[in-house]
């Protein structure tokens, strides 16, 4: 039971949900079971933010709705289960399970807001330094950071994670990623300090290493 908790983004505002269909299959419940009891309570969960849904394709060319939940909604829906043992393993890991995906939304923020601080001061410091590379100097030095901190080439990440053109990759990243890139923007910061040049603290970064490898699962083309 490691894949009962969603995320509706990888953004770090995003909402943890699970499914009915995942109900079903976990608790050992007809599918059609969940989702007439998801209806039987619709007013009572939708007090708790509104039921999503997704409509996907069967094999039969008909179509099924999947019914999306919020943490409350999930919560509320599994006190009408039968305490089977079955059942009681299920809520228990449920239970779990959103629990740690809110507390690593709660660091990824924390994260978050810590990093934009190491930003502004890398960029000021940047500023300040004898490097010059045509009005290119802080994108330079982040796609660095990136590739030392994640082993990720910047454009391959956005790609990987549909992150807007314009919005800033630190929203997209897991608590780790986040660590990661603040630590080498530290490193960068204090290398700029000691007066280091780019091939200087590129060649520095490199001996330490790639500090929290990531593997980036690409777009198949058709």
């Amino acid at each position: 039971m490691n894949d009962l908790v969603f995320l509706s983004s990888q953004q770090v505002d995003a909402e943890p949900f699970t499914t009915g269909d995942v109900i079903a299959e976990y608790a050992g419940i007809e599918r059609d079971s969940v989702n007439r009891m998801i209806r039987n309570i619709y007013q009572r969960l939708e007090r708790m933010g509104k039921v999503g849904f997704k409509i996907r394709p069967m094999a039969s060319g008909q179509e099924s709705k999947t019914y999306l939940l919020n943490q409350q909604q999930a919560t509320l829906l599994i006190t009408f289960l039968k305490n089977t043992p079955r059942v009681a393993d299920f809520k228990e890991a449920l239970v779990a399970q959103f629990y740690a995906m809110q507390r690593e939304l709660i660091e990824r923020q924390a994260q978050f807001e810590l990093g934009k601080q190491f930003s502004k001061s890398l960029h000021a410091t940047i500023a300040e330094s004898q490097i010059k590379m045509h009005g290119h100097e802080y994108s330079t030095f982040n796609r660095l950071i990136y590739k030392q901190a994640l082993g990720v080439d910047t454009t391959k990440l956005r790609k990987a994670r549909d992150i807007p053109k314009g919005e800033a990759i630190t929203t997209y990243l897991s608590s780790d990623e986040a660590e990661a890139v603040r630590l080498v923007k530290n490193r960068v910061e204090v290398l700029l300090d000691v007066g280091m040049d780019y091939q200087q603290i590129k060649q520095a970064l490199q001996i330490k290493g790639v500090v929290y490898k990531v593997t980036l699962q690409l777009p198949v083309k058709n």
